[in-house]
């Protein structure tokens, strides 16, 4: 995967992914994301956090093992 990214995005991009990555194990599960759309969102019921984790998986995690890495994250930027 490519980066089209400039160093000082992919710094912030980075400090973003790990804020999200609670158990510092270099990738976003599902419980990591719901935590923090919760956070984002609250009790927002016009808000299904679920399908957004879901919605948000099906796009991210491209190689479909469950996680969203860093890479996989930052090639949205393509």
């Amino acid at each position: 995967m490519t980066n089209p990214l400039n160093p000082q995005e992919t710094e912030e991009l980075k400090k973003f992914f790990d804020e999200i990555d609670q158990d510092n194990n270099g990738k976003i599960d599902r419980a990591e994301l719901k935590q923090l759309l919760e956070n984002i969102w609250g009790n927002n019921t016009e808000v299904d956090i679920s399908e957004a984790v879901e919605s948000t998986f099906n796009k991210c995690d491209l190689n479909h093992d469950g996680f969203i890495s860093f890479e996989e994250l930052a090639s949205l930027a393509e």
